[in-house]
């Protein structure tokens, strides 16, 4: 189905690009929702990244939903970019997590909200580039080499800087949060 939408766009019929949005939409949304925790901008920024990929379709070169994938998040990851040095004003991490329902799955999982606000604490003391590459890598499940083709980073450096974090992390929060963190995100260190 994706091959056959490709070609048919790449023939001119762009109603074709909406079976590449259903395929990819709800993937490019959670990948930004994560960064910002920010309903509405995520929204704001979906439609960014379809507008953008829509308009540039006819130039993207790859045969393959990895490819694919890869481009679409890449034009998610540069808007985000673009749009969080703009955006003046968000959602509390604090008061988003904290929110009842919110996440019920992960805060079932961390039983103390003081082992909670330890871990926001950490990342927010974590630049941009290690927050984004440690989310794709935890939250997203992505592998070093779908890290390196959004980002730019090299698989090499991508691997450099989840280790080094979590090895921050490891240094600046209790052996039980980071366990739990780590459980609770299914990463195996």
């Amino acid at each position: 189905m994706f091959l056959e939408a490709l070609n048919r766009i790449r023939l001119g019929d762009m109603d074709s690009f909406w079976i590449l949005y259903d395929i990819s939409c709800d993937r490019v949304y959670a990948s930004i929702f994560h960064r910002t925790l920010d309903v509405s901008l995520t929204e704001d920024i979906v439609s960014q990244v379809y507008f953008k990929a829509l308009k540039t379709i006819k130039n993207f070169r790859g045969n393959t939903e990895w490819e694919f994938f890869s481009w679409i998040l890449r034009i998610g990851y540069t808007t985000m970019i673009d749009n969080l040095k703009w955006h003046e004003e968000s959602t509390s991490l604090d008061e988003l997590v904290f929110e009842p329902g919110y996440h019920d799955s992960w805060i079932d999982n961390i039983d103390n909200k003081t082992k909670i606000q330890e871990v926001l604490t950490f990342m927010d003391t974590l630049n941009e580039r290690e927050r984004i590459i440690l989310t794709y890598r935890i939250w997203d499940d992505m592998s070093y080499t779908e890290i390196s083709a959004i980002t730019g980073e090299s698989v090499d450096n991508c691997k450099k800087i989840v280790s080094r974090t979590l090895e921050k992390i490891g240094s600046n929060v209790t052996p039980l949060t980071l366990l739990t963190l780590l459980i609770s995100y299914g990463i195996n260190r």
